[in-house]
């Protein structure tokens, strides 16, 4: 089965054109320190990732080195065909002794990390609006007498910092997820190439594809069994029968955990609907687009200095009365205060035919769906409605002709009236 990975469908300055040279067919992520066949055959050059020929090792490269520098980046990927991105974000979640509040952490840590993925997409491209104040202060009194001399120093720094990112993304996909348990920490990859960017650009509307649309659920079983299921994200495959495309949009929740049969069913429908929505939203984000807003800041605060003398009365500061101290006294005082704000919107309509797969995890805990488009499936949705209301027409028109209601009059002492529930209903014994 060929896998063709979605990409960034921006409005960017990429000025290549889509080409097959940059297929990303097959392709599968790295892993660290360990030896890629052909990378003899790639350039590193800081951020920028150069292929002579074979897309696939520039990838496997790329991903290597950015899991290798071991925290969160972006590495742009050069081949004859264009520029592709690749980018990881990550994030820690916490054990509990409630195995839901675990997962709900783990599931808070790939959501985190998938925002994270896709701020660096969007700063990347579209850059960073920055300010930035730094400020710094230095003090120094002096007493000298006739017999000796004494001095205070200090010096105070104040860096306020604030840096905001912002635009539209749509077309990304999810190259791979990974749950580090022992270190309990989630990373999350995007990709995005020239080719998978003309190829979402390409699926707009419902196109007439020869395929059976029962024959494209089974290939998404299959990719579904054959790989990994990610909790967020989105993924695009290629019919293998036809070339048509197919989009997946994947969502997750925690199936939660109660000692209460009844509640317990309730949470499982609850983790369900959850995760439709999810990858539903997920599905619209890639296809139809999402803004993308990402504000950070920091506040620091620094003090030092040292003390010789200290005045009597510090409210009046009279240098003839101060108290020398036996030994110079140093201080140091540092704050540091940081905040990161993400935010994505997605908003909008899903074309005719999206259907839905669910999924529950082998050990029971997540909670998976799988939302799937298909040109051909949109075709035959709109079909079957154009089918229905014809059929509805055809059966002409309902008579519009009646009278008015007869609100005066009706009243009947010999009407029919069944009797009501008569009788006791709390024994005497019981009162």
């Amino acid at each position: 089965m060929k896998l063709h990975i979605l990409g960034l469908a921006l409005s960017l300055s990429f000025a290549s054109q889509a080409s097959d040279d940059f297929d990303l067919t097959d392709m599968l992520p790295a892993t660290p320190n360990t030896t890629i066949e052909g990378a003899e055959n790639v350039t590193v050059k800081g951020d920028v990732v150069v292929a002579s020929s074979d897309p696939k090792v520039a990838v496997a490269v790329a991903h290597q080195a950015l899991l290798e520098d071991d925290e969160d980046g972006v590495k742009m990927i050069q081949v004859g065909s264009g520029t592709g991105i690749l980018s990881i974000g990550s994030a820690s979640y916490t054990g509990y002794n409630n195995m839901n509040a675990t997962l709900l952490s783990k599931r808070g840590a790939y959501n985190q990390a998938y925002l994270v993925a896709k701020k660096q997409l969007i700063e990347n491209m579209k850059g960073v609006e920055h300010q930035c104040n730094n400020v710094a202060s230095l003090s120094l009194e002096n007493i000298e007498t006739g017999n000796e001399g004494v001095a205070n120093t200090q010096n105070k720094m104040t860096e306020a910092c604030k840096e905001a990112v912002s635009g539209s993304l749509a077309g990304f996909v999810t190259f791979d997820v990974n749950d580090d348990v022992e270190n309990k920490t989630v990373r999350v990859s995007l990709i995005s190439t020239p080719k998978t960017r003309s190829q979402i650009s390409k699926n707009s509307g419902a196109l007439v594809v020869n395929t059976d649309p029962n024959s494209i659920f089974k290939q998404v079983i299959k990719d579904i069994k054959s790989g990994v299921l990610p909790p967020v994200g989105a993924k695009v495959l290629s019919d293998a029968r036809t070339g048509e495309t197919i989009i997946l949009g994947y969502g997750s929740a925690i199936i939660r955990n109660n000692k209460s049969s009844s509640v317990a069913r309730k949470l499982k429908q609850v983790a369900k609907r959850q995760s439709q929505t999810r990858a539903r939203s997920a599905l619209l984000a890639t296809m139809k687009g999402e803004k993308v807003y990402w504000q950070g800041s920091f506040d620091e605060n620094q003090m030092e200095g040292t003390t010789q003398f200290e005045y009597d009365d510090p409210d009046f500061n009279d240098p003839q009365q101060v108290k020398v101290l036996d030994e110079e006294r140093s201080e140091f005082l540092n704050q540091l205060k940081t905040s990161d704000e993400y935010a994505t919107i997605a908003q909008g309509k899903l074309p005719a035919g999206v259907n839905t797969k669910s999924f529950k995890s082998a050990d029971g805990h997540w909670q998976y769906t799988v939302a799937v488009y298909a040109p051909s499936l949109e075709a035959a949705a709109k079909k079957a409605n154009a089918e229905m209301v014809s059929k509805i027409q055809g059966h002409g028109t309902v008579s519009s002709t009646g009278r008015k209601i007869k609100a005066v009059g009706g009243k009947n002492e010999k009407a029919e009236n069944p009797k009501g529930a008569s009788g006791q209903v709390t024994k005497k014994g019981d009162l």
